[in-house]
């Protein structure tokens, strides 16, 4: 066994990992990229965790963790892909440093009574993949190596860590911190601390589902009655069981051993089978990215094992956009709307088909501000809010977001909250129903060929009563002689009469034919209006109603689409 010179102890010996390294050397700054080469499998996981984490922004959360993880892959990833590294953990006198020793066969790490006795990450690694781990080791900050030339475990390097429950400052932080980093671990314990709350409560429960290769060993075994290793062992079984109550991933195989007689069989049968590093490494990966989303989605209050479901019930949604919509078609007033559109038609036909006296009539119906007031349907839509408030409206969709809001995650409870508050919805809201009316620009009423016609006639029909009535004025005043015509029961009648009341019908029928068809031609045009603008509105208030609170539902659909689809990317399905 031969203790080696560190050549990643000079800081300018260290691998690039971005700068200002601290706690334990993790990398701050950049996510290092993904290096190429990798089984397009794991890229699609990886991307899976990418898109988890913004979805995780959008919802308020905090994936400092999963940011952590994506870094620590991206990372590991540049690193000595060729060898993984085992973690050996357990709490104060457990049989770490023994254990290691046992399947070196001679003394890699201080076994002592002193407690506790590692102080430092230990490694023990092929000395044939000594340039290969330098600039892992210095990654993980293990600063104390022991090399050996065995060819029993080519591919896989040991860390002895200090004691999980060491009363010594910082031992405890090392081992979580190398914890995230590590490929595979191997968990120890005695008969005296199986049951151990700190190993359970702060590590196993935490740590079992994150990792993707994992052993439990019972050391010590030896102090135990040959009857009594096996109840105990199940029972420490049973323990992990608990421990992973309502949560993903496998029990890892509990073994026991005694590695101060030398009794580690199980142990090196284990090792053995990580000899596929990468393998390992990558199986370590996919389970740091499947427990990291599994994170997220809890913080969210969506289940990848699950249906996803929405904030709020479709159902009570589609009736407050219902009853909300009703209310601003209340105020919109369409109906009335529809009365401008026919009169503003009206308008505009009366000067083409009046002739002269209907050019008159328009000015005076213009000037005199009538024809702003009820025919006018731009100007009327745009001052609905003259018309009443939006209350009633607001009303009836905030009483189906109480429920959503109540129910919501702690977590993302924040960004429930913003997403349905009624101030802004208000804003919102109106400003979306200005947006659909404005959309339909200046409303120019329609027009007809058959106006002018009736305008031509119009115009002959009054040459014709202002002649006749002229002529009637001269017989009355100078008496010429003229002729007339002979109608039964009125008889003799003069024709200038005649034609004055032939003018006077005509310009009747022209006038009523006008209102006619420009009523029917408004009509139309107002009903086409007004379904238009009826689905605008309607729309508008279906889309601005719940879009903040669609925008964190579409986050939290995104983060479980992530969630489950990591699952099978990553193989942990």
């Amino acid at each position: 066994m031969v203790s080696i010179a560190r050549p990643w102890a000079d800081p300018s010996a260290r691998p690039d990992l971005d700068t200002d390294i601290e706690d334990g050397g993790r990398p701050k700054g950049p996510v290092p990229p993904i290096p190429r080469g990798i089984p397009p499998r794991l890229t699609a996981c990886i991307a899976r965790l990418d898109e988890g984490i913004a979805a995780a922004r959008v919802l308020g959360l905090d994936p400092e963790q999963a940011d952590a993880t994506r870094r620590e892959v991206a990372e590991r990833l540049g690193l000595a892909t060729e060898v993984c590294v085992v973690a050996l953990i357990g709490g104060t006198g457990v049989g770490k440093s023994t254990l290691l020793n046992a399947l070196a066969g001679s003394e890699v790490s201080l076994a002592s009574a002193r407690r506790p006795t590692t102080g430092k990450p230990v490694a023990w690694i092929p000395a044939e993949a000594r340039d290969e781990l330098a600039p892992l080791l210095a990654w993980l900050g293990v600063d104390e190596v022991r090399e050996h030339g065995d060819t029993w475990l080519p591919s896989v390097a040991i860390l002895d860590l200090p004691d999980l429950d060491s009363i010594a400052k910082g031992h405890r932080e090392q081992v979580e911190d190398l914890l995230t980093r590590v490929d595979a671990v191997v968990w120890l314990s005695d008969p005296e601390k199986y049951r151990d709350a700190v190993l359970h409560d702060d590590f196993l429960r935490t740590w079992l589902p994150r990792l993707d290769r994992q052993l439990v060993a019972l050391n010590k075994a030896d102090r135990l009655g040959a009857s009594d290793v096996e109840p105990v062992r199940r029972d420490l079984e049973r323990s992990l069981v608990a421990d992973m109550a309502d949560q993903t991933g496998t029990i890892p195989n509990v073994v026991a051993i005694a590695a101060a007689n030398g009794d580690v069989k199980a142990i090196r049968t284990w090792l053995e089978e990580q000899a596929d590093a990468k393998r390992v490494i990558l199986g370590r990966i996919a389970s740091s990215v499947v427990s990291s989303l599994d994170d997220l989605a809890h913080e969210a209050g969506v289940d990848p094992d699950k249906a996803s479901k929405p904030l709020l019930d479709p159902g009570d949604r589609t009736q407050a956009i219902d009853a909300a919509s009703a209310e601003v078609l209340r105020l919109v007033d369409l109906r009335s709307a529809e009365a401008q559109a026919v009169a503003a038609t009206r308008a505009v036909a009366r000067p083409k088909g009046w002739g002269p006296v209907g050019r008159i009539v328009g000015w005076f119906y213009k000037s005199s501000g009538r024809e702003a007031r009820v025919a006018d349907p731009t100007r009327f839509l745009h001052g609905w809010t003259d018309r009443g408030s939006l209350a009633p409206a607001l009303e009836a969709l905030r009483a189906v977001v109480d429920r959503p809001l109540r129910e919501a995650p702690p977590a993302i409870r924040p960004a429930v909250a913003t997403s349905t508050d009624s101030r802004r919805l208000a804003v919102r809201l109106r400003g979306a129903v200005d947006a659909a009316i404005a959309s339909r620009g200046e409303l120019e009423p329609p027009s007809s060929r058959v106006w002018p016609a009736l305008g031509i006639a119009q115009t002959l029909a009054t040459g014709l009563t202002v002649i006749s009535v002229a002529w009637l004025v001269l017989l009355i005043l100078l008496r010429p002689p003229v002729d007339v015509v002979s109608l039964p029961v009125l008889g003799p009648v003069p024709i200038p009469f005649i034609l004055l009341v032939v003018g006077l019908v005509g310009s009747l029928v022209v006038a009523r034919a006008l209102a006619i068809h420009a009523g029917w031609l408004g009509a139309q045009w107002a009903r086409a209006l007004a379904t238009d603008l009826r689905a605008g509105l309607e729309r508008a208030v279906a889309d601005e109603a719940f879009s903040p609170l669609d925008r964190v539902d579409n986050a939290r659909r995104s983060l479980w689409q992530a969630a489950r689809g990591a699952r099978d990317a990553c193989g942990q399905s």
